[in-house]
Protein backbone atom coordinates (compact mmCIF):
# COMPACT_ATOMS: atom_id res chain seq x y z
CA UNK A 1 0.00 0.00 0.00
CA UNK A 2 1.89 3.49 -0.90
CA UNK A 3 1.01 6.54 -2.09
CA UNK A 4 0.61 6.56 -5.58
CA UNK A 5 1.06 9.82 -8.18
CA UNK A 6 -1.37 9.25 -11.72
CA UNK A 7 -0.47 10.18 -14.78
CA UNK A 8 -3.04 11.33 -16.78
CA UNK A 9 -2.02 10.53 -20.60
CA UNK A 10 -4.72 12.47 -22.28
CA UNK A 11 -3.91 15.23 -20.70
CA UNK A 12 -0.19 14.92 -21.72
CA UNK A 13 -1.54 14.18 -25.26
CA UNK A 14 -3.30 17.33 -25.32
CA UNK A 15 -0.97 19.44 -23.89
CA UNK A 16 1.64 18.13 -26.60
CA UNK A 17 -1.24 19.25 -29.54
CA UNK A 18 -1.37 22.90 -27.48
CA UNK A 19 2.38 22.94 -27.70
CA UNK A 20 2.07 22.27 -31.64
CA UNK A 21 -0.30 24.69 -32.26
CA UNK A 22 1.88 27.64 -30.53
CA UNK A 23 4.99 26.52 -32.50
CA UNK A 24 3.85 25.51 -36.29
CA UNK A 25 4.26 22.38 -38.16
CA UNK A 26 7.74 23.48 -39.20
CA UNK A 27 9.46 23.37 -35.38
CA UNK A 28 10.05 20.47 -32.98
CA UNK A 29 9.67 19.93 -29.47
CA UNK A 30 12.56 19.44 -26.77
CA UNK A 31 10.35 17.77 -23.89
CA UNK A 32 12.51 18.05 -20.42
CA UNK A 33 12.69 15.17 -18.48
CA UNK A 34 15.21 16.75 -15.21
CA UNK A 35 14.26 15.67 -11.84
CA UNK A 36 12.49 12.41 -12.60
CA UNK A 37 10.46 14.35 -15.24
CA UNK A 38 9.85 17.31 -13.03
CA UNK A 39 8.57 14.41 -10.02
CA UNK A 40 5.97 13.10 -12.89
CA UNK A 41 8.45 9.84 -13.43
CA UNK A 42 11.07 9.91 -15.83
CA UNK A 43 10.27 6.12 -17.38
CA UNK A 44 6.58 6.59 -17.64
CA UNK A 45 6.84 10.47 -19.03
CA UNK A 46 9.23 9.56 -21.36
CA UNK A 47 7.64 5.99 -22.50
CA UNK A 48 4.16 8.16 -22.96
CA UNK A 49 6.09 10.96 -25.02
CA UNK A 50 7.63 8.52 -27.54
CA UNK A 51 5.13 6.91 -27.94
CA UNK A 52 3.04 10.32 -28.99
CA UNK A 53 5.92 11.17 -31.32
CA UNK A 54 8.43 13.05 -29.67
CA UNK A 55 12.34 12.30 -30.19
CA UNK A 56 13.86 14.81 -28.38
CA UNK A 57 15.01 14.47 -24.36
CA UNK A 58 16.32 17.18 -22.31
CA UNK A 59 18.04 16.38 -19.10
CA UNK A 60 19.81 17.96 -16.49
CA UNK A 61 23.21 15.57 -15.92
CA UNK A 62 24.58 12.26 -17.72
CA UNK A 63 22.84 10.07 -15.24
CA UNK A 64 19.75 10.74 -16.09
CA UNK A 65 20.38 10.54 -19.67
CA UNK A 66 21.85 7.14 -19.45
CA UNK A 67 18.75 6.05 -17.64
CA UNK A 68 16.88 7.43 -20.82
CA UNK A 69 18.75 5.17 -22.76
CA UNK A 70 18.25 2.27 -20.46
CA UNK A 71 14.49 2.61 -20.48
CA UNK A 72 15.03 2.23 -24.17
CA UNK A 73 14.69 5.47 -25.13
CA UNK A 74 16.91 5.73 -28.17
CA UNK A 75 16.11 8.97 -29.59
CA UNK A 76 18.09 12.14 -29.16
CA UNK A 77 19.21 13.35 -25.35
CA UNK A 78 20.75 17.00 -24.76
CA UNK A 79 22.20 17.12 -21.23
CA UNK A 80 21.46 21.16 -20.35
CA UNK A 81 24.46 21.09 -17.55
CA UNK A 82 28.42 20.47 -18.49
CA UNK A 83 29.73 17.20 -18.55
CA UNK A 84 33.73 16.65 -17.34
CA UNK A 85 35.68 13.62 -17.17
CA UNK A 86 34.48 10.22 -17.26
CA UNK A 87 30.69 12.14 -17.81
CA UNK A 88 32.16 13.26 -20.97
CA UNK A 89 33.26 9.36 -22.40
CA UNK A 90 29.67 8.01 -20.93
CA UNK A 91 27.92 11.00 -22.89
CA UNK A 92 29.89 10.09 -26.04
CA UNK A 93 29.42 6.11 -25.33
CA UNK A 94 25.48 6.56 -25.12
CA UNK A 95 25.52 8.95 -28.31
CA UNK A 96 24.31 11.98 -25.88
CA UNK A 97 24.44 15.34 -26.80
CA UNK A 98 26.47 17.41 -24.39
CA UNK A 99 25.55 21.53 -23.54
CA UNK A 100 29.31 23.90 -23.59
CA UNK A 101 29.55 26.93 -21.91
CA UNK A 102 33.26 27.25 -22.23
CA UNK A 103 36.43 26.40 -24.53
CA UNK A 104 38.25 24.78 -22.00
CA UNK A 105 35.00 22.37 -21.44
CA UNK A 106 35.18 22.00 -25.25
CA UNK A 107 39.09 21.33 -25.54
CA UNK A 108 38.44 18.58 -23.08
CA UNK A 109 35.80 16.68 -24.92
CA UNK A 110 38.05 16.91 -28.32
CA UNK A 111 40.80 15.29 -26.07
CA UNK A 112 38.12 12.67 -24.52
CA UNK A 113 36.61 11.96 -28.05
CA UNK A 114 39.96 11.87 -29.81
CA UNK A 115 41.14 9.37 -27.44
CA UNK A 116 38.60 7.20 -27.47
CA UNK A 117 38.09 7.80 -31.69
CA UNK A 118 34.61 8.67 -31.49
CA UNK A 119 32.38 11.84 -32.35
CA UNK A 120 31.05 13.95 -29.84
CA UNK A 121 28.00 15.50 -30.25
CA UNK A 122 27.54 18.91 -28.89
CA UNK A 123 25.29 22.18 -28.70
CA UNK A 124 26.81 25.11 -27.67
CA UNK A 125 25.38 27.30 -24.68
CA UNK A 126 25.10 31.19 -25.30
CA UNK A 127 24.66 33.16 -22.40
CA UNK A 128 22.36 36.41 -22.67
CA UNK A 129 21.06 37.48 -19.59
CA UNK A 130 20.40 34.49 -17.18
CA UNK A 131 24.35 34.90 -15.77
CA UNK A 132 23.97 31.15 -15.02
CA UNK A 133 26.06 28.91 -18.43
CA UNK A 134 27.27 29.40 -21.43
CA UNK A 135 29.39 31.89 -23.88
CA UNK A 136 29.35 35.01 -23.87
CA UNK A 137 29.16 36.74 -27.57
CA UNK A 138 32.86 37.79 -27.18
CA UNK A 139 34.43 34.47 -25.95
CA UNK A 140 32.46 33.08 -28.79
CA UNK A 141 34.36 35.54 -31.02
CA UNK A 142 37.75 35.15 -29.49
CA UNK A 143 37.42 31.09 -29.06
CA UNK A 144 35.89 30.89 -33.00
CA UNK A 145 39.13 29.34 -35.05
CA UNK A 146 39.71 27.35 -32.12
CA UNK A 147 36.39 25.77 -32.17
CA UNK A 148 36.44 24.79 -35.50
CA UNK A 149 39.87 23.30 -35.43
CA UNK A 150 38.56 20.26 -33.33
CA UNK A 151 38.09 17.14 -35.32
CA UNK A 152 36.11 14.93 -33.04
CA UNK A 153 33.57 17.00 -32.36
CA UNK A 154 30.02 17.95 -34.06
CA UNK A 155 28.94 21.40 -33.32
CA UNK A 156 24.90 20.26 -33.84
CA UNK A 157 23.24 22.81 -31.83
CA UNK A 158 23.21 26.67 -30.58
CA UNK A 159 20.74 27.93 -27.71
CA UNK A 160 20.25 29.53 -24.83
CA UNK A 161 17.92 30.26 -21.82
CA UNK A 162 15.38 33.03 -21.20
CA UNK A 163 15.13 34.14 -17.53
CA UNK A 164 12.36 36.77 -17.91
CA UNK A 165 10.09 35.33 -20.28
CA UNK A 166 6.61 35.43 -18.06
CA UNK A 167 7.77 38.40 -16.32
CA UNK A 168 9.95 40.90 -18.26
CA UNK A 169 9.55 41.73 -21.96
CA UNK A 170 11.57 44.58 -22.43
CA UNK A 171 14.73 42.32 -21.13
CA UNK A 172 13.93 39.20 -23.07
CA UNK A 173 13.99 41.26 -26.49
CA UNK A 174 17.33 42.16 -25.38
CA UNK A 175 18.16 38.90 -24.82
CA UNK A 176 16.93 37.32 -28.18
CA UNK A 177 19.34 40.30 -29.57
CA UNK A 178 22.40 38.50 -28.08
CA UNK A 179 21.15 35.49 -28.94
CA UNK A 180 20.87 36.44 -32.68
CA UNK A 181 24.34 37.98 -32.21
CA UNK A 182 25.59 34.95 -31.61
CA UNK A 183 23.86 32.85 -34.04
CA UNK A 184 24.56 35.01 -37.37
CA UNK A 185 28.74 34.96 -35.73
CA UNK A 186 28.00 31.50 -36.13
CA UNK A 187 25.44 30.29 -38.74
CA UNK A 188 27.90 30.73 -42.00
CA UNK A 189 30.94 28.33 -40.71
CA UNK A 190 28.29 26.18 -38.66
CA UNK A 191 25.31 23.86 -40.00
CA UNK A 192 23.25 24.23 -37.08
CA UNK A 193 20.38 21.06 -36.93
CA UNK A 194 19.17 22.54 -33.34
CA UNK A 195 18.51 26.20 -32.42
CA UNK A 196 16.45 26.85 -29.36
CA UNK A 197 15.54 29.24 -26.69
CA UNK A 198 11.82 29.25 -26.02
CA UNK A 199 10.95 28.12 -22.90
CA UNK A 200 7.34 27.33 -21.47
CA UNK A 201 7.43 30.88 -20.79
CA UNK A 202 8.40 31.92 -24.21
CA UNK A 203 6.34 29.59 -25.74
CA UNK A 204 3.34 30.78 -24.00
CA UNK A 205 4.20 34.81 -24.76
CA UNK A 206 6.64 34.61 -27.78
CA UNK A 207 6.07 31.91 -30.25
CA UNK A 208 3.94 33.53 -32.31
CA UNK A 209 5.53 37.01 -32.49
CA UNK A 210 8.44 37.59 -35.13
CA UNK A 211 11.84 37.24 -32.65
CA UNK A 212 13.95 37.62 -35.01
CA UNK A 213 15.66 34.23 -34.52
CA UNK A 214 14.95 31.41 -37.22
CA UNK A 215 14.58 28.69 -34.40
CA UNK A 216 14.12 24.81 -35.13
CA UNK A 217 12.70 23.73 -31.50
CA UNK A 218 11.34 24.72 -28.57
CA UNK A 219 12.37 23.20 -25.17
CA UNK A 220 9.22 22.54 -23.06
CA UNK A 221 9.12 21.88 -19.20
CA UNK A 222 6.45 22.71 -16.71
CA UNK A 223 4.07 23.42 -19.77
CA UNK A 224 4.40 19.69 -20.98
CA UNK A 225 3.22 18.53 -17.24
CA UNK A 226 -0.14 21.02 -17.04
CA UNK A 227 0.87 23.78 -15.26
CA UNK A 228 0.90 26.79 -17.31
CA UNK A 229 -2.15 28.92 -19.01
CA UNK A 230 -4.27 26.56 -21.21
CA UNK A 231 -3.01 23.06 -20.57
CA UNK A 232 -4.35 20.24 -18.61
CA UNK A 233 -2.77 18.91 -15.39
CA UNK A 234 -1.72 15.80 -15.85
CA UNK A 235 -0.89 14.49 -12.13
CA UNK A 236 -3.45 13.20 -8.99
CA UNK A 237 -1.58 12.06 -6.03
CA UNK A 238 -3.59 9.62 -3.95
CA UNK A 239 -2.47 8.61 -0.71
CA UNK A 240 -3.42 5.62 1.93
CA UNK A 241 -5.16 5.57 5.45
CA UNK A 242 -3.20 3.73 7.35
CA UNK A 243 -4.89 3.71 10.67
CA UNK A 244 -7.97 5.75 12.11
CA UNK A 245 -7.81 6.85 15.75
CA UNK A 246 -10.57 8.28 17.99
CA UNK A 247 -9.23 10.97 19.62
CA UNK A 248 -10.67 12.33 22.93
CA UNK A 249 -11.15 16.17 23.54
CA UNK A 250 -7.75 17.95 24.64
CA UNK A 251 -5.63 15.35 23.50
CA UNK A 252 -2.21 16.41 21.49
CA UNK A 253 -1.81 15.33 17.68
CA UNK A 254 1.62 14.66 16.74
CA UNK A 255 4.88 16.04 17.51
CA UNK A 256 5.35 18.80 19.75
CA UNK A 257 1.49 18.93 20.14
CA UNK A 258 0.61 21.42 17.41
CA UNK A 259 -3.24 20.67 17.15
CA UNK A 260 -5.10 20.07 20.64
CA UNK A 261 -8.26 17.84 19.57
CA UNK A 262 -11.69 18.99 19.57
CA UNK A 263 -14.59 16.61 21.68
CA UNK A 264 -14.94 12.92 19.51
CA UNK A 265 -13.02 13.53 16.65
CA UNK A 266 -11.45 10.67 14.06
CA UNK A 267 -7.95 11.42 12.98
CA UNK A 268 -6.60 9.18 10.02
CA UNK A 269 -2.67 8.50 9.62
CA UNK A 270 -1.80 8.99 5.95
CA UNK A 271 0.80 7.32 4.44
CA UNK A 272 3.35 10.20 3.20
CA UNK A 273 5.38 12.83 4.82
CA UNK A 274 7.92 15.08 4.15
CA UNK A 275 10.36 12.51 3.41
CA UNK A 276 8.10 12.01 -0.06
CA UNK A 277 8.15 16.12 -0.78
CA UNK A 278 5.13 16.93 1.44
CA UNK A 279 6.12 20.22 3.30
CA UNK A 280 6.57 20.78 6.93
CA UNK A 281 4.71 24.28 6.38
CA UNK A 282 1.46 22.13 5.36
CA UNK A 283 0.98 21.07 9.25
CA UNK A 284 -1.93 22.35 10.07
CA UNK A 285 -2.39 24.61 7.19
CA UNK A 286 -4.09 22.11 4.28
CA UNK A 287 -5.96 19.60 3.55
CA UNK A 288 -6.39 16.91 1.62
CA UNK A 289 -10.46 15.29 0.25
CA UNK A 290 -11.66 12.06 1.18
CA UNK A 291 -15.07 11.09 -0.49
CA UNK A 292 -15.66 14.78 -1.72
CA UNK A 293 -14.64 16.48 1.62
CA UNK A 294 -11.85 18.56 2.47
CA UNK A 295 -10.77 17.34 5.75
CA UNK A 296 -7.28 19.07 7.34
CA UNK A 297 -3.96 18.39 7.75
CA UNK A 298 -3.84 18.49 11.92
CA UNK A 299 -0.38 18.14 13.60
CA UNK A 300 2.98 18.37 12.40
CA UNK A 301 3.81 16.59 9.47
CA UNK A 302 6.04 13.49 9.96
CA UNK A 303 8.42 12.30 8.05
CA UNK A 304 7.15 9.13 6.74
CA UNK A 305 3.20 10.08 7.89
CA UNK A 306 0.51 13.02 8.29
CA UNK A 307 -2.75 13.00 10.09
CA UNK A 308 -5.83 14.71 9.04
CA UNK A 309 -9.28 15.42 11.00
CA UNK A 310 -11.93 12.92 9.32
CA UNK A 311 -14.39 13.73 11.71
CA UNK A 312 -17.27 14.34 9.32
CA UNK A 313 -17.20 11.59 7.11
CA UNK A 314 -19.53 8.34 8.19
CA UNK A 315 -17.59 5.37 8.29
CA UNK A 316 -14.39 6.26 7.28
CA UNK A 317 -12.08 3.11 7.00
CA UNK A 318 -8.56 2.28 5.70
CA UNK A 319 -9.45 1.50 2.59
CA UNK A 320 -10.40 5.28 1.75
CA UNK A 321 -7.82 7.55 0.11
CA UNK A 322 -6.74 10.59 0.00
CA UNK A 323 -5.86 13.10 -2.59
CA UNK A 324 -3.85 16.19 -2.18
CA UNK A 325 -4.05 17.10 -5.41
CA UNK A 326 -5.79 16.47 -8.79
CA UNK A 327 -6.60 16.91 -12.38
CA UNK A 328 -8.61 19.84 -11.42
CA UNK A 329 -5.95 21.40 -9.23
CA UNK A 330 -3.55 23.81 -10.55
CA UNK A 331 -1.04 23.35 -7.27
CA UNK A 332 -0.77 26.76 -7.34
CA UNK A 333 -2.58 27.05 -3.53
CA UNK A 334 -1.06 23.89 -2.42
CA UNK A 335 2.57 25.30 -3.63
CA UNK A 336 2.32 28.35 -2.00
CA UNK A 337 1.09 27.51 1.31
CA UNK A 338 4.36 25.16 1.25
CA UNK A 339 6.61 27.99 0.51
CA UNK A 340 7.58 26.63 -2.83
CA UNK A 341 6.54 27.14 -6.48
CA UNK A 342 4.75 24.98 -8.96
CA UNK A 343 8.39 23.25 -10.31
CA UNK A 344 9.87 23.02 -6.77
CA UNK A 345 6.83 21.26 -5.29
CA UNK A 346 6.22 18.81 -7.46
CA UNK A 347 9.78 17.80 -8.77
CA UNK A 348 10.20 17.22 -4.50
CA UNK A 349 7.52 14.47 -4.60
CA UNK A 350 9.98 10.91 -3.97
CA UNK A 351 10.78 8.09 -5.52
CA UNK A 352 8.90 6.24 -2.30
CA UNK A 353 5.85 7.38 -4.36
CA UNK A 354 4.49 5.19 -6.88
CA UNK A 355 4.09 6.72 -10.49
CA UNK A 356 1.15 5.03 -12.54
CA UNK A 357 -0.28 6.12 -15.73
CA UNK A 358 -3.93 6.14 -16.18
Amino acid sequence: MKARLYINKENLKYNIEYIKSKIGKERDIIAMLKANAYGAGEKQIALLLKEYGISFFGVANIDEAIRLRKYGIDSNILVTSPCIGDEIKAAIENDISMSVSDINNLIQIQFIANSVKKIARVHIKVETGMTRLGFTYYELKNNLDKMLSFKNISIEGIYSHLSCAGSDEEYTKLQFNEFKKAYNLLKDKILFKYVHILNSDGIQNYAKKDIGINYTHVRVGLMLYGYTKNTKPILKLEVPILHINDVKKYQKVGYDGTFIAKPNMKIAVLKIGYADGISRSLSNNMYVVIRGKKCPIVGNICMDMCMVDVTDIEDINIEDKAIFFDYTNDLKELAKKSNKIVYEFISNLSGRIERIIE
